[in-house]
């Protein structure tokens, strides 16, 4: 299979440096890239040897059976708009599914129809973090799930020390970055690990003193299907990177830590707190998320979060913006 790699931004070479690095493994015959900026593609050049870089659009996916969309998140439905006319391709975008949830119900059936499947990189699935903390939950030990609060934080300009942070496009609300979309990992784990949201009442905006456009705190109140209460914070302020989950059973508690990647939880019957310090490699994580990405897309068994997963992930960002802009509760599904 052939892959090409649109974006050459930080994530965009993570994945390169990844699928070149398993490409005799994943059976890929060829790896291409392209981008708009020539520096970023000199980087390339210079650090992955086996990767071709393209000078325009239309010559790197001239004849790619997958396309990994790693542009800026205002960019992805736009882009996809282009090459879809171009030809058929399966999807991997990275998340969330796009800056708005517009355009990505037409997306999703026009790849359908075309018999091509989508996967969204929504990679903590493969964390061994929240893999255990699903695997202790589906075993009873905590009860009956009452209560989840999920947190990441982390000061925005400590997210890329080496460039000036007015020039990420997380702080571009017209670039598609901002706390609620970026940090949307924690919102999809909760739907991942606890089932449908069922309503959603939520606050955001920009209130530090960042240079910035995009949002830096996003916070929510939550109602599954099922009956539990889950509360969400998302921020770009902390100094110090927080990113943790406490879950309430009828049974027990239980706190994961994906910063410091420990699970610590307790019972009613056996209050002492028992410690799980996990070994966590994050180069592993993703290529566990690439092993996935193309079985699946070759009709094997790989498991991938769905194009129809990361679109319930984008009703519940659009329900946190709806709330925020009317000050309602806002139910899900959006549109029936």
């Amino acid at each position: 299979m052939k892959v090409a790699v649109l974006g050459t931004g930080s994530i965009g070479r993570r994945h390169l440096k990844g699928l070149s690095r398993l490409k005799e493994e994943l059976k890929l015959s060829e790896i291409r890239c392209f981008d708009t900026n020539h520096e970023r593609l000199d980087i390339v050049r210079e650090e992955i040897a086996d990767v071709t870089c393209t000078g325009t659009l239309e010559q790197s996916i001239n004849g790619i059976d997958i396309v990994f969309m790693c542009v800026p998140t205002s960019l992805h439905i736009p882009i996809y708009e282009q090459i879809a006319s171009m030809g058929a391709f399966h999807i991997f975008f990275e998340k969330p599914l796009s800056h708005t949830i517009e355009g990505c119900e037409k997306m999703l059936f026009d790849q359908a129809r075309k018999g091509k499947k989508v996967a969204i990189g929504y990679m903590l699935h493969h964390h061994p973090v929240l893999k255990t903390t699903k695997e202790i939950i589906e075993s009873g030990k905590l009860g009956r799930i009452l209560s989840v609060r999920a947190e990441c934080g982390y000061y925005l300009p400590k997210w890329h020390p080496w460039e000036d942070y007015r020039d990420f496009y997380m702080s571009w609300k017209t670039g598609g970055g901002g706390a609620l979309l970026d940090i949307s990992h924690e919102i999809n784990y909760l739907q991942w690990i606890f089932g449908d949201i069922q309503d959603v009442q939520g606050m955001m905006g920009t209130i530090s003193d960042l240079e910035i456009s995009s949002d830096d705190i996003a916070v929510a109140v939550m109602k599954f299907k099922n009956g539990i209460i889950g509360q969400l914070h998302l921020d770009l302020l902390q100094f110090e990177a927080s990113r943790h989950c406490k879950i309430i059973g009828t049974e027990g508690v239980m706190n994961a830590d994906i910063k410091k990647n420990t699970i610590t939880y307790n019972t009613h019957e056996d209050e002492e707190w028992k410690v799980q310090q996990l070994d966590v490699n994050f180069d592993e994580i993703y290529h566990m998320e690439y092993r996935n990405v193309i079985s699946a897309f070759r009709g094997e068994n790989g498991y991938i979060v769905t194009g129809d997963e990361a679109y319930k992930t984008m009703e519940v960002i659009e329900a946190i913006r709806r709330s925020n802009s009317y000050g309602v509760r806002v139910s899900l599904p959006l549109y029936n």
